[in-house]
């Protein structure tokens, strides 16, 4: 049961970045017009070229360009621009996998066709494929990673899980969790539980680690209360995104600003085998916990090592972008 929720949560926080903000009343009896935002998107198409990355070099074959998964990453060094196209690619082979379209409705609504228990394929080639960008300056045919993608087997998501609305130029995802859960855990009334949730989301940070620890085994000790506090504050006011139109199509994304706290690490107290400070970050501490909590499918464990791969460049990154590339039928 435990698998199918990491899945059903990853296709909720797919389909709840998918939205958009509802139109500024005018006031008297002229109707509000449309938001031109609302309809049905697809995401975007994965497409790669032979790109040359540093001037004088052999062109990277089957570069990725564009994708379902939107990631720009620079930090004066082309090493982050060779794995933003490995970002893009890991994101072409899994989200397609999970995520069909996403209808913004006018009501603020947002309704998923998504793959309730999928079952990845590619997995086991991934690092490959990513090593084989980096280091040998190839990724994969196109062919082979859009062939991963399904084609049948697609649900509906019931109305009532995010709502959205717009606050400083930022897009807000508001998350209903007690809607979540239930429909998580197949359908069942948990109504009783939004004012306990709502408690709990206003907690100190302590109090909350604390619950989750004995409720969940979820170990989060070691996690910064700036983080914690984020998080719940995500979670109460909504998720703030930015919004990108360009070229026809919609991007929707976090930026460094909104993930400086997760990613900055900090010295653990421990060394390692040189005699070095081990370094890490509260993201890599979530996932460690989330991971020993058996909350994460043994295919997904190896994100880790992408995790220690950005975290050792984020002191030095300038942009950090990630979210979805989208496109309106």
């Amino acid at each position: 049961m435990k698998k199918n929720l990491f899945y059903y949560m990853l296709a909720v926080l797919c389909t709840v970045i998918l939205f958009t903000s509802c139109s500024e009343d005018n006031g008297g009896d002229t109707p509000n017009p449309v938001n031109p935002l609302v309809g049905t998107y697809g995401l975007a198409d994965y497409t790669t070229e032979d790109f040359v990355v540093t001037e004088g070099k052999n062109p990277i074959k089957n570069f990725p360009i564009s994708g379902p998964l939107y990631a720009e990453w620079e930090a004066n060094d082309a090493f982050t621009v060779v794995a933003s196209g490995m970002f893009r690619m890991m994101g072409a082979a899994l989200l397609p996998q999970v995520l069909n379209t996403v209808e913004l409705k006018e009501d603020g609504n947002i309704i998923a066709s998504y793959v309730d228990k999928p079952t990845l394929k590619g997995t086991d080639q991934l690092m490959d494929w990513a090593m084989g960008g980096m280091l040998m300056q190839t990724f994969p045919k196109e062919s082979e990673i859009t062939s991963l993608a399904a084609v049948s087997g697609f649900t509906t998501s019931p109305e009532g899980l995010a709502t959205w609305s717009e606050s400083n130029g930022k897009l807000l995802v508001k998350l209903n969790i007690a809607n979540i859960l239930g429909a998580a855990l197949g359908g069942q009334d948990v109504s009783g539980l939004e004012e306990i949730i709502n408690q709990v989301l206003m907690s100190e940070p302590s109090v909350l680690k604390e619950m989750l620890k004995s409720m969940f085994q979820i170990d989060l000790t070691n996690v910064s209360d700036a983080t914690i506090k984020q998080l719940q504050g995500w979670a109460l006011n909504g998720i703030p995104m930015n919004k990108k139109e360009e070229a026809g199509k919609v991007y929707l994304y976090l930026d460094k600003s909104a993930l400086d706290s997760m990613m900055t690490l900090r010295e653990t107290g421990e060394v390692d085998d040189w005699g070095t400070p081990v370094m890490k970050n509260d993201l890599m501490y979530v996932w460690d916990a989330l991971v020993a909590a058996n909350l994460i499918p043994e295919e997904a464990k190896t994100a880790s090592a992408l995790l220690q791969l950005i975290s050792g460049y984020w002191s030095k990154t300038e942009t950090f972008n990630i979210g979805l590339d989208l496109i309106k039928k």
